[in-house]
Parts: C-alpha cells; structure tokens; sequence
C-alpha cells in the first residue's frame, strides 16, 4: 500500500469521534461521528458519555477532497448520549443509521431507575453528576440520501439483558435479508457475546438469529463485532476482545486482546468455534473493506505506542489475516484515545480510511488517511 496524505474531515475543538463513511445513492460521500462538548478542562480528562453527545455528519461532494463543516443531526435526544452512528446503505438506495445510547437521570438515581444489580454491574456514575446505563440497540431510516430520518423502535435481543449494543456495518445478504451485528451479556455474572440480528423486511423490523461469539468459561468479552461477507459467500466476524475490565484493581488498558474471528458458512445461521489471530492485536474494533482488487482491507486504531492507525492488506477470504504484514499508515498520535477506522474507495480507485485522533494541542477531531494499492 502506498500512503498519499492525511486529511482533516471535520473538527470544530469540540470532542468529536467514531466516524463511518458512506458513499450515498447520489454518489455523494457522508461521514457519520459523534460530536460531544469538549469536556477535558472540566473534568480533567476525556469521557465518552455524554449528556450533549449527539449522532451527525458531514458531506463531501468533491469525492472526500473536501467537506463541507455544517453538521447535518442524525440523532441528539434529550437526557441520553448518542453514540456511535454506523451507516449502512441498501441496494436499493435505503440508508439505516445505526446508534447505541447510554441513558442519563441524576446521580443517586440508577439503582432505583434500573435496578440494583443492573446498575451496579453495568452502570456507570459520570464525575458524580449523571448515573448512566446502556440503554441499547437504535436506529432510524432515511429514504431520501439523509434528508430526513424515521425513528425506529429500540431493538432488545431476544435473552439479553437491557444494554446491548451496535458497532458492525449491516450486511446484505444475495435474498435482500439483513443481518446486524450486535453485542452484550445475556446473564449478570457473564461478560459480553457477539450475536446477530436478522430483519427479512429491508430493516423495519428485527429479530434475533444468532451468536457469533461466547466465552462460557467468562475469560474474554467478544466487543464491536464487525461482520464481512467474502466473495465465496462466507460471513467472517471479527471481534474487539478483553478481559474482564469491570473486575477491581484491574488496569483497564491493559484487559485488550487480540483480534478473534468467527465463521459462518450458512449465511449467519451458525458460526464455528472461535479462533484467536495471535499476530493482530488493537483496543479497537475492525473493519473489512473489499477493495475493487479482490483484496480486503482490515484498519484498526492502535493504542500502544507509538499510537496511530494501522492496517492489513488480506486476500479476499480474510484467511491470511494474521499472515499478512502490518501497515502503519500513522504513528504520530499523542495519545491512545484514538481509531475507529472505517475505510472506503473512491471512484478513482484510492481508499480513504477515516478515524478519530488528537490534534498536537490535545482536542480531537476526525482526520482520514488516503491510499492506494
């Protein structure tokens, strides 16, 4: 791979983060974030709950060269941080912007609002002012290219517990059926699976189809699944995975594992047993881009130092991935609170890799790396 440049898309010194890329039925390129008050002269660090962050976009109408900086509001509901908006965008033109939403009430308040053994393996208390719980799976759908957006119902997964969650791309599948990777623990005393749901009616309903990932032995959470489909027909989930970070006297960053897979050869009916990449390690979720190639290309963020955004370059079943060298296409971030990457390709055949990451002066914005085969 050939790195060209680096570009800004979007930044305003407010805490913006968690960008996904679309190209619209109008050929028009969106870029999705979440944009949240910058809260670190406050609270003396950064948070990634809160009660101003809202889903937006951008839109880029010179093929990502540029992008206009009037923010475009996908979600911004009251008394809940809207968090990470991913775009999915159907054959037949229809977009589904998919959110999850910690919900807030006054600090004190969690126990009685959720209950006592929910909140208290599952809350949070943000800075001693908000109790705040995962409030679980959203959405809303746009049939005219992001002019306007139909909320959707919650969607709680059948045997879940209230707190799931959504990070994947949706995927298509050849009979027009959906299917929506998604994440979170079925009992209290266990830590998070990967599960997928499954909507025949281009998304306005859902129901749960399957798991795609499970440590019964509790050893490993399976966190923002990314679900890929190869050209053969295989559906390939790859797992964010850590330890148990909720356990006391543990070092947060230091509960990051490497990167797991999960096959489906059934488009997503059953997933085989799960399977460690040992060479490919991030604290971020992944993401698979099919080039026009037939390559496939896997970003993640890269949170040891030197900190930065890094990729893989695989063949088109992913079955090299932990073969196949790594690419540092940054390394000069001043801080780990960084990635999400999601990757596109422009029609003049670069690929743009979109992430969040702090500018020199500590305030966050999102930047893509352009490149080309």
């Amino acid at each position: 791979m050939k790195i060209l440049e680096n570009r800004t898309i979007y930044r305003d010194g407010e805490y913006v983060a968690f960008p996904n890329l679309a190209i619209l039925p109008d050929g028009r390129l969106m870029c999705a974030f979440r944009h949240a008050k910058e809260r670190q002269k406050e609270y003396g660090r950064v948070t990634h709950i809160d009660p101003t962050a809202k889903c937006v976009y951008v839109i880029s109408e010179d093929n990502g060269k540029s992008f206009s900086q009037e923010l475009h509001v996908i979600a911004d509901d009251e008394n809940y941080s809207n968090q990470d908006p991913i775009i999915s965008v159907l054959s037949d033109g229809r977009i589904i912007a998919t959110y999850f939403r910690w919900a807030l009430v006054p600090a004190g308040e969690g126990p009685k609002t959720w209950g006592e053994d929910l909140f208290r393996r599952f809350g949070r208390t943000l800075f001693g002012q908000y109790d705040c719980f995962c409030d679980g799976i959203t959405y809303k759908i746009s049939d005219d290219c992001g002019k306007t957006w139909r909320q959707m119902p919650v969607i709680s997964p059948e045997g879940y517990l209230k707190g799931a969650a959504v990070r994947g791309n949706i995927v298509e599948l050849p009979d027009g059926s959906l299917l929506m990777p998604f994440y979170g623990p079925k009992n209290l005393n266990e830590l998070n699976r990967a599960g997928l749901m499954k909507s025949d009616d281009r998304g306005e309903s859902w129901y749960y189809y399957s798991e795609m990932a499970f440590d019964p032995m509790s050893g490993k959470h399976f966190l923002e699944p990314a679900l890929f489909r190869t050209e053969s027909g295989r559906l390939v989930g790859l797992h964010r995975t850590q330890s148990d970070y909720l356990k006391k006297g543990v070092d947060f960053e230091q509960t990051y594992l490497n990167l797991h897979l999960s096959v489906s050869e059934d488009n997503g009916k059953t997933f085989g047993p799960v399977l460690e990449a040992d060479k490919v390690w991030s604290s971020n979720p992944f993401h698979a881009l099919k080039l026009k190639s037939g390559k496939v290309l896997v970003t993640y963020g890269y949170r040891r130092k030197p900190y930065g955004i890094r990729a893989r370059l695989c063949d088109g079943e992913l079955s090299d991935i932990n073969e196949a060298p790594e690419i540092i296409l940054r390394d000069d971030a001043p801080n780990g609170d960084l990635g999400y990457t999601h990757a596109v390709q422009l029609p003049d055949g670069t690929i743009m890799v979109a992430y969040y990451i702090s500018g020199g002066d500590g305030i966050r914005k999102i930047d893509a790396t352009i490149i080309e085969e």
